[in-house]
């Protein structure tokens, strides 16, 4: 459509692609999409969506052109995809529509009550990395990176116990599980279950009131290997270590006027260190601050001596098409996408053997403290970029970068453009662009440390109430 983002296909083509039957109503303007046991109402000019299973409410209208009527791309990606239950994916850089059977790696859903709580289980194939979050009490939400999920397994309308409603919805590169719960529900927690082939979120009834604890009488046995240490959940950022890709020799990716990756990340690396000098107490180390080559495990050996509480580590894209474009934020995680290993491929080369290297031991990783916070530190960045510089984008992606492996601290790696594309090669070149980046990625650590320092305060103030 001319003037949007947004991309349509005649529903004559739409009908091809499906091997559906359309019924016209002209009074009405109405068409009816017949596919298999299921139909389809669509209303030119309207958003809304008549089906089997309900309605859904586009985020444009159905439009009237030439005879026909013109369908959102967004309609097949998140209707008719997943109640056909075909894999149905938008690759907008490439514009090219990808339709096949879909291959689920998120099968299932069992609830379970307990007491004063309702577990909710998702059977996985494989293991998944997750993050849960409560963006409005009453609301979970489990984003599942590279989940690839059955919406008509793993969804149910009815209460059970704590839980009201369960939904899924497939994006292109995650899933995202929509939790509904009692008014009662006063917490939640996560784990992963069976060996990583189940994601376990747990539902918990608020405590209004609760009789004392009975004084033991006597010695008293504490044993600490019982209770296991949630270390993500009590971080205290005291200290940043920001790493500029490249440099020396390796001069990263090179753009058509010849601006060079490692420049790029030095100069937003310099400006961001300046940022938080001026806007925090946090203590800023750069693993280089010049142009000299480092190796990629030297990198957070280099962190994790200086005591780092987070580790950033800044490069910029590149791809042969010079139309991708934006921004993408990475977390260490066995790559789900072809895109994601070719990124993380590209990057590792500065380091013989780093593939394997990352293969062998990043299933280990997966399940280290760090993976949680790394993630929610990825989706803060990405979201600060992406509005400070009014970036495409690209969203929070997993894949594994060699330069992550080993950081013990939360830990991400930013692609802040695409120096293949000439627009952004020339913005990120701009002084004005790279101090616009710094600043977004130096309010992103200020909020994630916020976040987490408030976080560990009332974890402290619960466990003075309790002792």
């Amino acid at each position: 459509l001319v003037g949007s983002e947004e991309i349509y296909l005649r529903s004559a083509a739409v009908a091809g692609i499906f091997k559906a039957s359309r019924f016209w109503q002209g009074p009405t303007r109405q068409l009816t999409l017949r596919v298999r046991d299921h139909s389809f109402v669509l209303t030119a000019g309207s958003r809304l969506v008549l089906h089997d299973e309900g309605e859904m409410l586009l985020p444009v209208p159905v439009l009237a052109i030439d005879g026909d009527l013109w369908l959102p791309v967004v309609l097949l990606t998140r209707l008719l995809g997943p109640v056909l239950r075909e894999a149905v994916v938008w690759d907008g850089e490439q514009r090219e529509l990808q339709i096949g059977s879909a291959s689920f790696n998120v099968t299932g859903l069992r609830l379970e009550t307990l007491t004063r709580a309702t577990a909710v289980h998702l059977l996985c194939t494989e293991p998944l990395s997750f993050r849960a979050y409560s963006p409005e009490r009453g609301s979970i939400v489990l984003k599942i990176y590279g989940g690839e999920v059955d919406p008509a397994a793993v969804s149910r309308a009815g209460r059970r116990g704590l839980v009201t409603r369960v939904q899924a919805r497939q994006f292109s590169d995650h899933a995202k599980v929509y939790v509904k719960v009692d008014e009662l529900v006063g917490r939640f927690r996560t784990s992963a279950g069976a060996e990583g082939h189940e994601i376990v979120l747990v539902v918990e009834e608020e405590q209004v009131s609760a009789l004392p604890e009975p004084v033991p009488r006597g010695r008293l046995n504490v044993r600490l290997e019982d209770t296991p240490l949630d270390v993500t959940r009590t971080i205290d950022v005291r200290t940043v270590v920001i790493d500029p890709g490249h440099g020396g020799v390796e001069l990263g990716k090179v753009g058509g006027r010849g601006v060079m990756e490692k420049d790029v990340n030095l100069a937003v690396a310099r400006e961001l260190a300046r940022y938080l000098e001026r806007k925090s107490d946090v203590e800023v180390v750069l693993t280089r601050d010049g142009d000299e080559q480092l190796g990629l495990a030297e990198r957070t050996k280099l962190a994790n001596r200086a005591g780092g509480d987070l580790f950033i580590s800044l490069h910029c894209n590149g791809w042969f098409n010079e139309a991708a474009r934006g921004v993408e934020t990475y977390f260490l995680s066995p790559a789900k996408t072809e895109w994601s290993e070719n990124v993380a491929a590209e990057e590792n080369r500065g380091l013989a053997g780093a593939s394997e290297d990352v293969s062998f031991i990043v299933w280990e990783l997966v399940q280290n403290q760090f993976i949680s916070s790394s993630s929610d530190l990825a989706e803060v960045v990405q979201e600060k970029l992406c509005r400070k510089l009014s970036a495409t984008n690209r969203g929070v992606k997993q894949a594994g970068f060699r330069v992550l492996v080993g950081a013990y601290m939360p830990a991400v790696l930013v692609e802040m453009g695409f120096l293949s594309n000439p627009a952004e090669e020339r913005r990120l070149a701009e002084r004005s662009y790279q101090r616009r980046a710094a600043e977004a990625l130096g309010e992103a650590i200020l909020e994630f440390k916020e976040r987490y320092a408030h976080t560990a305060r009332r974890a402290e103030a619960r466990s003075e109430e309790d002792w």
